[in-house]
């Protein structure tokens, strides 16, 4: 009899433990995949912090400076999308994940690449005014021809002015090399610096509107190498987009050469040219010019590009 209850004990416990088992499968099979946790890419460039599906945090670091990108994710699409509107499908592999193509797996980031912000802009003014710059830019402006110049604007980073201790952002100009911008809270000027020619300098100053989706006034200024100050050309129009495609924001190799010769020869006239009498606003303008032009010079470009195109794959 004692057998014969012990038999039945044991069937009764397999029974309950192959029961839990199968509930156990059948809860994990129907789990969304969630992508939370800290991620490098496979050339352990690039550091993802993945805190939640609202907040994703891209960062690197170059010359101890931290660049940054902010992302959220969309399980209905599989998007991480970028602030700047761009934004790499996301897969997994195994225990990787793919972004588009790319490569990242689980790992451990350094200290550097620790938010220095939160999700929660009002915490930090720097990041909410500077936040108000990420995009994609359209300038027009005219000198002695008219010309239209395309800037994304894409990273924040953990340099600051010397002015009033406002983050540095990053980005890319039409060519694909790295430009920089800031933000004077005392004027409220925004402003970008591109010195990716070998000739000039092209330093963008400019308010942005109230809804942050193009500029209210602008000045254009180009500088010669030696930096001698200009007088200022005005921005007659700024726009600002999210979201535009790649083949829309890296012109050709042909298309650049041609740009990059009209200008070098209009400026070479400019240059040549008696200046205007320098205002109060072009002196001030051209401080600030020194200001980035700085801190771009202490950073080494390369890296900075590679980053930047790092997550464009739209």
């Amino acid at each position: 009899m004692k057998n014969t209850i012990y038999v039945l004990l044991i069937i009764l416990l397999s029974f309950t433990i192959y029961s839990c088992a199968k509930k156990s499968d059948s809860s994990s099979s129907s789990t969304t995949t969630s992508y939370v946790g800290k991620w490098l890419k496979s050339d352990s460039t690039v550091g993802l912090d993945w805190r939640s599906d609202s907040f994703i945090y891209g960062c690197t670091s170059i010359n101890n400076i931290t660049f940054s990108a902010h992302g959220s994710y969309s399980s209905s699409n599989t998007r991480l999308t970028w602030w700047d509107g761009s934004y790499d499908t996301v897969t997994s592999s195994g225990s990787n994940i793919l972004l588009t193509s790319t490569t990242y797996s689980p790992a451990e980031l350094a200290t550097t690449c620790n938010p220095f912000w939160t999700n929660h802009t009002s915490e930090n003014t720097s990041y909410t005014n500077l936040a108000k710059s990420i995009g994609y830019w359209t300038f027009t402006y005219t000198i002695t021809s008219t010309w239209t110049d395309n800037i994304l604007m894409s990273s924040m980073t953990s340099a600051k002015n010397s002015t009033d201790n406002n983050y540095i952002t990053a980005g890319l100009n039409e060519v694909g090399n790295a430009v920089i911008g800031s933000y004077l809270t005392s004027s409220q000027i925004y402003d970008i610096l591109d010195a990716s020619d070998s000739t000039y300098n092209q330093y963008y100053a400019f308010y942005i509107n109230s809804s942050s989706s193009g500029i209210t006034a602008g000045c254009y200024y180009i500088y010669t190498k030696n930096s001698t100050p200009t007088t200022c050309y005005s921005i007659t129009s700024g726009t600002k987009l999210y979201g535009t495609p790649r083949s829309y924001r890296i012109i050709s190799e042909d298309d650049k050469d041609k740009i990059a010769l009209q200008k070098q020869k209009e400026m070479t006239k400019l240059i040549n040219l008696s200046s205007k009498k320098l205002t109060e606003q072009d002196i001030n303008a051209h401080k600030r010019y020194q200001q980035l032009l700085q801190i771009h010079n202490s950073i080494d470009q390369k890296p900075l590009k590679r980053y930047l195109q790092s997550f464009r794959s739209n």
